[in-house]
């Protein structure tokens, strides 16, 4: 022994503005491609810590978790944590949302036949085709103007909702751009982080 007495500490996390989602009643998380990522822990946190009646979460009611990528298999490595939360929702905090949009166009026959399958399934299953969970499988680009409208109608009475994205920076300006529209009481506060 050297006779050197060390002491160490670890300290954090910081930055990521991700971090203030618990100020919200009303969580927006919305990854594209690879920044779904960041929100994978994120989810993972908050069914855990709503389930286990942690006060630090007591605002947060509701959380929608929209996450885009280009295809199918790109969401593989996260349908085990996704379904994981499903199932551990006790609470019913979590809404999940997949939007696959790499599609023929949407009059091909193909894209067609997928979606009135997929949407069936659902019916009778409450589960999707292709990804075995609860979360609604949506074919094409995510339309944020009609989402926040609907999140609006949804919960009237919520004045300031958090809106957290992480993907690329047209996606970025496309929620920023979404968020800027809405008017009335409510507003959309957006938290953008770009790779």
């Amino acid at each position: 022994s050297s006779g050197i007495n060390a002491e160490y500490g670890v300290d954090g996390p910081f930055g990521e503005a991700h971090q203030d989602y618990s100020n919200y009643e009303v969580v927006i998380l919305i990854g594209g491609g690879i920044g779904v990522t960041p929100f994978a822990s994120i989810v993972k946190d908050l069914v855990h810590r709503r389930n286990t009646h942690q006060s630090s979460l007591a605002k947060v009611k509701k959380v929608y978790f929209f996450w885009a990528s280009r295809s199918q298999k790109q969401f593989e490595w996260l349908l085990d944590i996704l379904g994981k939360c499903e199932r551990e929702d006790t609470k019913g905090i979590l809404d999940n949302h997949i939007f696959i949009t790499r599609f023929y166009d949407k009059s091909d026959l193909r894209t067609t036949i997928l979606y009135i399958c997929e949407r069936q399934f659902q019916g009778v299953s409450n589960r999707s085709m292709f990804t075995g969970l609860k979360a609604i499988t949506h074919f094409g680009r995510p339309n944020f103007d009609k989402i926040f409208e609907d999140l609006q109608q949804t919960h009237e009475d919520v004045r300031k909702f958090g809106v957290f994205v992480c993907g690329p920076p047209a996606m970025s300006d496309s929620v920023k751009e979404s968020c800027s529209k809405i008017t009335g009481k409510q507003t959309f506060v957006a938290y953008a982080e770009n790779f």
